[in-house]
């Protein structure tokens, strides 16, 4: 309930004006049992991160689960990510932003590992997906290994969705064909050394993923 009312309010008046004392007046709350959640504004903030990858993990998971191919898999997850950043912008920010020296050395230990385990659980889930398109052998990058492919096709994708998908101010924010993205993934997907699919493949693909997406974020905010 904390954590939801903390999300409604950054929504609301923005992070920087969310104090553990506003939010215990929020919740009606004292501010000391507030304190009992958390030590700090930061460890709120962990908490919304780790909230973040929740979510994450059981899109990735629903995705995995898939009777597809390692390499369609692979995209769905990155679709997935992007999606998650489109219907939650704030927890998409705030993972972004708990990643940060300042805010990791503020929290406490015990939230900063319940995170971290439910990171590595995606972690997890992203690897049985390499797994599987290596197993394919699909891949061809003598410069790179899959896993450090990966690595970088992440570094990517949370680029493109921290600029175009958060930010009105970038020039891809307002793509008026929405192939354009499409095209981006599978650029990068190709540079790396993972095949190329077909715009139309990649289309079902991501309609698939949002159905998953979107159903799971309905849910998780009544709507």
């Amino acid at each position: 309930m904390l954590v939801r009312l903390a999300l409604e309010m950054i929504e609301r008046d923005g992070f920087h004006n969310l104090t553990l004392g506003r939010l215990a007046g929020e919740a009606s709350y004292s501010k000391g049992t507030i304190y009992n959640h958390f030590t700090c504004r930061e460890d709120l903030l962990i908490e919304l991160s780790a909230e973040s990858a929740r979510r994450q993990l059981g899109y990735y998971q629903s995705v995995a689960d898939l009777a597809w191919g390692g390499v369609q898999a692979l995209y769905g997850l990155m679709l997935a990510y992007m999606r998650h950043a489109e219907t939650a912008p704030v927890l998409f920010e705030c993972s972004i932003t708990a990643r940060t020296d300042t805010v990791c050395a503020a929290a406490s230990e015990d939230r900063l590992k319940r995170r971290d385990l439910v990171e590595s659980q995606m972690a997890q889930v992203v690897g049985s997906v390499v797994e599987r398109a290596v197993a394919e052998g699909p891949f061809d990058n003598p410069h790179l290994t899959p896993a450090v492919a990966v690595d970088a096709l992440r570094s990517c994708i949370l680029g493109y969705a921290a600029m175009h998908l958060l930010s009105r101010r970038f020039l891809w924010a307002d793509e008026k064909d929405p192939r354009d993205r499409l095209l981006v993934l599978a650029s990068m997907v190709q540079g790396l050394g993972w095949p190329r699919l077909e715009a139309e493949e990649m289309a079902s693909i991501q309609e698939v993923v949002h159905d998953i997406v979107d159903s799971a974020a309905a849910q998780t905010t009544g709507a």
